[in-house]
């Protein structure tokens, strides 16, 4: 958020003590409206869009997974950018701050989901100095690993979000179930195939939701089947996400391609793709995601598989999305300070 600045013009008299008495008055006059500005939440990215009525986000979204797949095709072109998505320096140098959320783009309707209510004013940082912690709780303290969780039970559905204060379903459902020997999440998927849930990060300290800078976030999950054929299937990791129209993803498909895509204004760009080769049935993957400062990694399996530069999206959450694998398992799910 930037800060509005008033053009203050010194009156002038041949009277130099007249002179400097005016000048400290309108010297006042401009810091209080700096003040104030500062303090100005600005204009809404997405307009005003109206609350869920929960504390875990605004904007129904799409339930059908539809509208951040991670697979928009070879993009071409940013969507139009018409401003920096977010005017704000102080945080992206580490320091705390509290902005409303921008992009830069057209307003979007009420139904663009944003896990930020109203888009803000939230608290902004690198996940060094904000972990992964919900509000009220410090679960789970950086890692869901399920481990407060009997089973089987449900965590969340997206048809009854608010049910945790530390993520957000948004497509499907997201439960504990014993896996060998331990605990692990498993995934039903929406009729359709899709699957989406997204870290709540709270700062306990201002009232106020985290939207982190420098992040890395990763997973592990185990498939045993592809179970349809929607939205380029796989496994696939979100960074700063802000809204479905505005993030940071990479994906690990059934067909085998591995690619970075941002998302900015609603359109898709293709930042990076390979073909790496499908992830392998009924054994455990690690998919990981970095993004620091205007450079995004992604890993497979432990190995740094791609490495791409962009300075578009410069804050927001973690998050998961699964597509065609149904019953798929899910755990340590972690955002960590890379």
């Amino acid at each position: 958020m930037s800060a509005g600045y008033t053009a203050c013009s010194m009156a002038r008299s041949k009277y130099w003590v007249i002179g400097a008495a005016m000048a400290a008055i309108f010297s006042s006059a401009c810091m209080t409206s700096e003040q104030t500005d500062d303090n100005n939440t600005g204009d809404n990215y997405a307009g005003s869009p109206a609350d869920d009525g929960s504390d875990t986000g605004s904007g129904s979204g799409s339930d059908d997974g539809s509208g951040d797949d991670g697979d928009g095709g070879d993009g071409g072109g940013d969507g139009g950018d018409t401003g920096t998505v977010d005017p704000g320096t102080m945080a992206d140098s580490g320091d705390m701050y509290s902005p409303t959320l921008s992009t830069g783009c057209s307003a979007y309707g009420s139904d663009i989901y944003t896990p930020y209510e109203n888009y803000g004013p939230v608290t902004t940082g690198k996940v060094s100095q904000y972990a992964w912690r919900g509000q009220g709780s410090t679960y789970p303290d950086t890692i869901e690993d399920f481990r407060s969780y009997s089973t089987p039970s449900t965590v969340e559905c997206s048809a009854s979000k608010g049910t945790r204060n530390y993520l957000d379903v948004t497509s499907g459902c997201l439960q504990a179930v014993s896996a060998e020997g331990g605990i692990a999440g498993q995934i039903k998927g929406t009729s359709s195939g899709y699957y989406r849930s997204f870290a709540l990060p709270f700062d306990s300290a201002s009232g106020r939701k985290v939207a982190w800078t420098d992040m890395g976030v990763e997973y592990r999950f185990k498939y045993s089947q592809w179970t349809g054929d929607v939205s380029g299937p796989g496994f696939k990791i979100f960074g700063r996400y802000m809204t479905e129209y505005d993030l940071y993803v990479g994906s690990w498909r059934m067909d085998g391609v591995v690619q970075i895509q941002k998302k900015h204004c609603g359109v898709y760009t293709v930042l990076k793709r390979i073909n790496f080769g499908a992830p392998s049935p009924n054994v455990w993957h690690t998919i990981k995601f970095e993004t620091v400062g205007n450079q995004q990694k992604l890993y497979l399996d432990g190995q740094l598989v791609m490495t791409t530069t962009d300075d578009t999206i410069k804050r927001g959450t973690a998050g998961i999305r699964i597509d065609s694998a149904e019953n798929a398992l899910i755990d340590d799910w972690r955002v960590y300070a890379p």
